[in-house]
């Protein structure tokens, strides 16, 4: 009974913050949208929670399940993964190399591969059972020692250095807040509060609306949110778990009496594809929670390590802030072949990228400003 009346709580919260979003966009006015460079328009991060759940983010998120198209791929959108180093299920095993390296190509695919809990354990009980440190100790820094020891079984890729964290449940207060922000993430991400937006590069706590398919049952009531976040120039964060067709067969998740429990976290392919198609329809771009909280993220390693060694970045991560000023790159030679975080550099005038093997040279677009491009 609890869990019904906590599920019912949180849909009659959802209602509402989009319609008061809807509310408060009758008093925007329209006419003073101004253009703005891309990292700076407003946008949507979209973020998964429950690295079990990979294979549902592999079959129907980036279509290797028949029948499935590549719906970030399609529509050229980054998301965030927000992972833990065990299953929820089968008895609590490790993830297997297998689900490591999907995750590494997901990460390959230019999203956002983040931190969920080393094992899943909810921040507030566990701390105040255990104590602070006692909870950092064992939830949080031993999944940044087991990302470290990681590599795709074909590629050798690692994970990158995680930059955001999703709290376990959406559970969190003040002092675990202030345990992990600055010291392990730039951002944090939460659930409702307020307005639910966040200006760009916002470092912090970050809250978010769940579009889960029991907690937010008619996906067409999001639009005043898209709205409101375009019209007020900020970022929308939306979270979810598995990405699942509306009909199913539960057994297929082979996790016995614990699959449709864990099977009612899920959103449908044709969900995310109608919020990717509203969104882009009214110009929102499409950001990781690393990109919200002002980091640089690039697919190419060459890349990364190009602009990493010319422009002498010893940070662990790279701050959008650090690129957006640069008005001349030469990056001749450097093998480099996706050019994945180049439209970080708006104001780019002078780039030299002759000979590279560059095959999609379509966000060379993003730099308006561009005098003198060798290619």
């Amino acid at each position: 009974m609890k869990n019904i009346i906590g599920k019912i709580r949180t849909i009659k919260e959802s209602k509402k913050l989009v319609s008061e979003m809807g509310r408060k966009l009758q008093g925007i006015n329209r006419s003073e949208e101004q253009l703005i460079p891309y990292i700076n328009k407003p946008g949507i991060v979209i973020s998964f929670d429950d690295s079990f759940r990979i294979n549902h983010w592999y079959d129907y998120g980036i279509g290797k399940k028949q029948g499935y198209k590549d719906l970030f791929g399609f529509f050229d959108v980054k998301v965030t993964f927000n992972i833990n180093a065990y299953h929820h299920y089968e008895n609590q095993r490790e993830l297997n190399q297998s689900e490591i390296d999907m995750l590494l190509e997901l990460q390959a695919n230019g999203h956002e591969i983040a931190h969920h809990g080393y094992r899943h354990r909810n921040a507030v009980e566990y701390s105040k059972t255990h104590g602070l440190n006692f909870w950092i100790e064992n939830d949080i820094i031993p999944l940044f020692e087991w990302m470290e020891q990681q590599k795709h079984s074909i590629t050798g890729e690692h994970f990158k250095n995680p930059v955001s964290y999703a709290y376990p449940g959406s559970k969190y207060n003040n002092e675990t807040n202030g345990a992990l922000i600055p010291r392990f993430y730039k951002i944090v991400r939460g659930y409702i509060q307020e307005d639910n937006l966040i200006s760009m590069q916002h470092t912090g706590f970050s809250p978010s609306i769940c579009i889960d398919k029991n907690v937010f049952p008619n996906v067409k009531l999001i639009k005043p949110a898209l709205n409101y976040a375009k019209l007020t120039g900020k970022n929308l964060v939306l979270m979810c778990h598995s990405i699942l067709p509306k009909k199913l067969n539960w057994d297929e998740f082979g996790w016995g009496i614990n699959s449709k429990e864990a099977g009612m976290y899920r959103v449908s392919p044709k969900d995310i594809e109608y919020i990717i198609k509203e969104a882009k329809k009214i110009g929102l771009e499409f950001y990781t929670m690393a990109e919200a909280a002002g980091i640089a993220t690039f697919i190419d390693p060459n890349l990364e390590k190009a602009i990493r060694n010319r422009l002498h970045l010893k940070n662990k991560w790279i701050y959008i802030n650090d690129l957006i000023n640069i008005k001349e790159l030469d990056f001749e030679g450097m093998s480099i072949s996706n050019l994945a975080g180049i439209e970080y550099f708006i104001n780019l005038e002078k780039l030299n990228l002759k000979n590279n093997n560059i095959l999609d040279k379509r966000l060379l677009n993003k730099l308006k400003n561009i005098k003198e491009l060798d290619i």
